[in-house]
Formats: C-alpha cells, structure tokens, sequence
C-alpha cells in the first residue's frame, strides 16, 4: 500500500462523533406497559424519558394498527431490525425433509418478533439519549429465519413456492448474479461459481441471523441451534460472523465510513396505545413535513413496501396507500423478501483510489473518498458539512439526515425535547449540479431524495427504499498504523442484508438501474462504492468528480473496489407459518 494512502487510512482511528446526551425522550406508553416491557430497569429508563405523555403525532387514517398477535407474527429482524454488535449467518441445506420441517417447528418459538424487538429499542434509545453512551447497559440475544425458493418448495410444496410473485426470488441470486453486474468470467474471484455460498451448486435452503450485544451470548445460541439442526440432517453450508467494528469505528463498514444513518421509517403503530408508532416521530404536527417524515430526513414508507400483503406506497401521492399485494400464498402474509450478499471490499485499493484521485483532483485523500460516499468518515453529510468532517453534526439524529439534493433545506419543527438545543448546524443549500456532493456519490445514487428521477418525481424514490440489516465482517485494517502484511492481504467486506417486499423493484432495481449506470439517475458515472459494470469482461468504469476550480475531472475506477464472494434470495416468512404449513403441521 503506498505511503499516503496507508496514512490517510491509520488517520481513521481519530474519527470521532459527538453523541448527544441529556434528553428527554416523551414516553408513548404508560407505565403499565413500562413494567411489562421485560428489561428490568422501568426507573431507569423513566429517568431519561420525560412524564409528559407524548402528544399523538400526525398520523394518517389508512396507517395500518398492529394487535399483540400481529406484532408477535412479524419477525422483529424486518421491523425494527436488530441492529446488534455481534451476529453470525448461517447459511443451512436440508436433507431429510420430515426432518427439516421438524427443525423448522422447533425453531418457531425462538424467533424473535417485532413486539420484543420494539420494546428494546425505545428503551435502549431513551438511555442512549440520556446518558449519551453508545451501549447503555441493555442486552439481548435474537433470531431471525429466511428461506430460499428451493427451501420453501422442499417445506411447503412446489404449488405455494410458484406462488410467490417475485420472479428474482423464484430465480435466486446466482442465477440473476450477471444481470447485477457480476463477473461474467468465471476466472474472475466475483462469479458465482466462485461463490463460498450462494452459487450454482452450493445454494442454501435456509439462512438463519443470530444477533446478540455479548459474544457469549452469541456463541451459546449459535451452538445450540447448529446442534438441533445436525440432530435434523442439516449441514451447515457455510458460517459467517459479523461484528461491528472496535474504537471511534463502531457503527462503521470497512473503508472506514459510518453506515446505517440514512434508514426510512415504517408507517404504522401498535394497539398499545395511540402515539406508540412502529418508528418513533419527531416532528410536531405543525411542521408541514409531519405527515410525510418520523424526523428530519427520515421518510416515513407504507409497510406493504417491506411486509407482503400490507398497504403500500404510491408512486404519485406518499400520503395515500396503494393497494397491498396479493401474489403470496396466504400463510406468507407479513412476511418479507431478504437480499443477502456478502460483499468482499478491497480497503487498501479504496484509498489508493482516493489518494491518487484526491491529486488529480485538487484535494485530501478523506475529502475525495468523503465525495465518492457523499459523507464524511463520522458520518456527517458533505452538503451540511463541505468544507471538513463535523463530530457533532454526525452525533445529532436529528440533522445528520436532514438534506435535500435540489433544494435549499428548510428547519424542521420538533416535538419538545427537553435538553435537545436544537439544529444549529450549517443548513443543507442546493446543490443541483452536484459540485458539493458528487451525482455519482453513493448515497446520492442509491436514494436521489428529491430529485427526479428517470422514472419520474422524486415520490416513486419512496418505492425504490429497503431495511438494511447489514454487518461488516473481517479484522478491521481502517485506523490500524503500520499493519502487517497478513492483516493487509485477510479478508474483510459486509454481509449486506435488506428486507423489501420486490426483489425486483428495490433491490434490483436500485443495483441495476441506478448504482451502475454511467447515466441514470443523473448523468456523472457509476456508483464508485457497488456499481459494476461487466462489459464482455471489461469492468472499468468511470466517475465525474467536481475539482478545486469548478471544472470536472474523470476518474476511472480499474478495479472493483467490493467483490461479490456469497449470498441469496431468501423469503422471511411470519411467525405463525414456522409453526404451521413451514412446519407440516
């Protein structure tokens, strides 16, 4: 690795975010349903939530209530996501199917569903605000089940498999794995053939996440599945850890930037009471956003765009729901489709890139790697932080999501927050010609927010969203000083993970259409970080990035820079079918 480049990336270990502390969460539940929450701690978490009842924020009356059966249905990795430090996939094949189905009953009560996994989370916010730690003291250990085309036919039979309307899924990845862009030779270490999971002869029948805050706690569920699934004639077709990153890196994927920040909220609520919202809203109903956003820069998504059978979003109007789905059998309702690919990322090639573009550029290497992501390492946004990273914009959730791509970006009005100063940060301006924030960056490219696109005003991006559950996997080599040649040369990348309910209008779409186009949605190159392109095996592709003097400099990208090694179309199923038709009961 050359000398610069090396520097630039052992500088990462300074990182740092300035995470808020002392607010006040308003509480929107009461305490009866605090004590019956589970963690132990009720006086602790009504310390760092306000008395005041939080006042019902806007909510529009097609927004679909979940009943306690139905929020003990979903599987609580879709909605509201795990979001633990510590997860291993396994990646399962069936052999004797009576077998299988057995496993897949006994299995069925240790999944982890939606209502558990929201009553953690509000919590674990409430102290996170308060106490402005990372890791406020709360643990769990969750986990969630998916299954392949070929594993749901194997369990339920080839009639309910066929019904499934996803033709990508019904595919499976390695069979679309060119169409993505993949290598087309199979010499190359990114065709499919080359997969350690996932390809022509190795695909998986299941694929189970376990996710725990303690690596303890992590191995003994792990072990004591894999045990149940060896007694079943389950092989394990591959296993793979993932953790978050250690240090001023948490949260982090590998090239060193913080990831996850930009996530959409899932319309909705719960019976427990009227203002208990599956993703907790910010905006006071005077703001005239509040209808369409939970909080600044969080769009606010009908769930029938993440869970089949749902009301889901409209291509024109975000405010109206579209008809819900019905090309599922009728067991598969609330569940999801998952995307899993694990992704190889060169580290040590990203900032050579950054470093050799940065000169030709006029620049820093972290300024030029910042404009191909479109955020700083800490995860402040480039359009509300141009010039230089900005600790206590990336600390803020309230801002650091908050901009827009055409438009001047106006303030938001929140509900009170006692202890929350407010937005003081620089505020987002336009930036229509991307001269700020690359229209080749990858956070522009894979969500063009309120810029139209080429199909269309910048509602149908609503339909383009995800739940993305992903975890970095590997040793880390961002923040490490003079590493030694083993370090350098050892794998490292992210187990991506997304949840949507079309394969084909999100995540395809999204890969294909957008991350690696030259062209769409805006002319200026591919998506530097995932968009490949496979032109009879020439993958070079190329970026328009903006210099110091305002002209355009192109900047071709000779490697992949993240290399596809494994994954799989998988279906997450609810609940209630692990113990009924999944199951042969």
């Amino acid at each position: 690795m050359r000398a610069d480049a090396a520097a630039a990336l052992a500088a990462l270990a300074e990182t740092r975010t300035a995470l808020l502390s002392g607010i006040e969460l308003p509480s929107p539940v009461d305490g009866s349903v605090l004590e019956a929450s589970g963690t132990g701690q009720p006086d602790l978490i009504r310390e760092a939530t306000s008395a005041r009842r939080a006042p019902v924020p806007q909510a529009l009356p097609d927004e679909p209530v979940y009943d306690a059966e139905a929020a003990a249905d979903i599987q609580g990795n879709i909605v509201p996501g795990f979001n633990k430090d510590h997860q291993e996939f396994l990646f399962l094949r069936f052999g004797d199917l009576d077998d299988a189905r057995e496993w897949v009953g006994w299995m069925a009560p240790r999944i982890t569903a939606m209502d558990e996994v929201l009553d953690f989370r509000r919590e674990f916010r409430a102290l996170r605000l308060w106490f402005g730690v990372r890791e406020p003291g709360l643990t769990a250990t969750w986990t969630a089940v998916a299954f392949s085309f070929p594993g749901i036919a194997a369990l339920a039979g080839d009639a309910d498999a066929q019904a499934f309307g996803d033709q990508s899924f019904r595919q499976g990845l390695a069979e679309r794995s060119t169409y993505l862009g993949d290598p087309t030779d199979p010499a190359q270490r990114g065709h499919r053939a080359n997969w350690l999971v996932g390809g022509p002869d190795n695909e998986a029948d299941a694929l189970v996440i376990v996710a725990a805050d303690d690596p303890k706690g992590l191995a003994a569920a792990v072990e004591e599945i894999l045990d149940e699934a060896v007694a079943q004639g389950i092989t394990l077709l591959h296993g793979q850890r993932g953790d978050t990153l250690p240090g001023n890196l948490q949260g982090h994927e590998h090239f060193g930037f913080k990831d996850g920040i930009s996530q959409p909220g899932v319309r909705g609520r719960r019976s427990t009471s009227p203002s208990d919202h599956l993703t907790p809203r910010f905006l006071d109903a005077g703001d005239p956003h509040a209808e369409l956003f939970a909080k600044p820069g969080q769009p606010l998504v009908w769930p029938g765009q993440f869970l089949l059978g749902e009301p889901r979003q409209h291509h024109q109007d975000p405010k109206t729901p579209a008809p819900a789905s019905t090309a599922f059998p009728d067991w598969a309702r609330r569940g999801s489709y998952l995307v899993c690919r694990r992704l190889d990322q060169d580290v040590a090639g990203f900032w050579e890139l950054a470093t050799t573009a940065a000169a030709a550029v006029g620049t820093t290497p972290v300024r030029l790697a910042s404009m191909l992501v479109g955020r700083w390492p800490s995860g402040a946004p480039l359009l509300r932080s141009p010039a230089a990273d900005d600790a206590a914009l990336a600390g803020d959730e309230f801002a650091n999501n908050h901009f827009l791509f055409d438009d001047d970006t106006r303030s938001s009005v929140l509900v009170d927050l006692p202890g929350y100063p407010g937005d003081t940060h620089r505020p987002a301006t336009e930036d229509l010609l991307g001269q700020v924030c690359p229209f080749a960056g990858h956070i522009r490219k894979v969500n063009p927010r309120d810029s139209g696109t080429d199909f269309g005003a910048p509602a149908d991006t609503f339909l383009r969203l995800m739940l993305r559950r992903g975890i970095p996997y590997g040793e880390p080599l961002a923040g490490v000083a003079d590493p030694p040649p083993e370090l350098e040369s050892a794998e490292r990348g992210l187990l991506f993970a997304a949840y949507m309910a079309s394969i084909e209008d999100q995540f395809e779409f999204v890969t294909r259409r957008w991350a690696n186009s030259p062209v769409q949605p805006h002319v200026g190159g591919v998506d530097p970080i995932i968009g490949q392109r496979d032109l009879r095996g020439d993958r070079r592709r190329t970026v328009d990035l903006p210099a110091a003097d305002g002209s355009t400099t192109t900047i071709e990208l000779p490697e992949d820079l993240v290399t596809p090694t494994g994954g799989g179309y998988f279906f997450a199923p609810p609940i209630s079918a692990l113990r009924g038709p999944l199951s042969g009961a």
